[in-house]
């Protein structure tokens, strides 16, 4: 990883963590509205949080390769990681991301949810492949926003946003959690609920 990227990660962690720590961050679901002319996020359910003064930076839960990491390192280490390695996103898209659940993790990672991670840095990948969690899932690349773009983004009706939680995060088949998740958007933009989804930060 570069060390430009690596350190836009490390100012990420600690931004994020101390948002997370003051509850002024939420993890949300951002679901590509239909005809999203983004091909990179085309019919897409994207994990978020954010960060004042940071990008918005999460990983698109719902578009898997055919690939593991057990097949493109076949070696003693990787042999047990035989699900599929999910696109993340455009972002390094070379980069190894992960996504766990775990009571309590020492290393460098984003608090999504309570007991949900994100990890986004080579030593706390390294120490997932040697010691991973029951439920974990690895990503090629990730999805990221600077400060205000997302937010554009928004106001243009280009997103939905759904609350997050951790479930939908580890399905097996995702083929259809796209389409879930706009019919549950819009049923809640229906109730009148969509503004406590938008993301807090009125900059972004």
């Amino acid at each position: 990883m570069k060390s430009s990227r690596l350190a836009a990660f490390l100012a990420f962690l600690v931004l994020a963590t101390a948002a997370y720590a003051q509850g002024s961050s939420k993890a949300v679901f951002l679901v590509a509205r239909p005809g999203m002319p983004d091909p990179n996020f085309r019919e897409t359910v994207v994990l978020v949080t954010q960060a004042e003064g940071a990008e918005t930076t999460g990983v698109i839960i719902n578009r898997p390769t055919n690939r593991s990491l057990a097949e493109m390192l076949p070696s003693e280490r990787f042999k047990r990681f035989k699900e599929p390695i999910f696109f993340g996103g455009p972002v390094a898209p070379q980069g190894l991301f992960a996504v766990f659940q775990a009571d309590k993790f020492s290393g460098a990672a984003v608090t999504m949810l309570p007991g949900l991670y994100l990890a986004v840095v080579p030593d706390s990948i390294d120490a997932l492949l040697n010691d991973p969690p029951p439920k974990i899932r690895f990503f090629a690349g990730y999805s990221g926003w600077a400060p205000g773009q997302l937010r554009g983004e928004l106001d243009r009706g280009d997103w939905l946003v759904v609350d997050a939680e951790a479930d939908p995060v580890f399905l097996k088949d995702t083929s259809r959690l796209w389409q879930d998740m706009v019919r549950r958007a819009s049923a809640v933009r229906a109730d009148g609920r969509a503004d406590a989804l938008r993301l807090t930060s009125s900059g972004r």
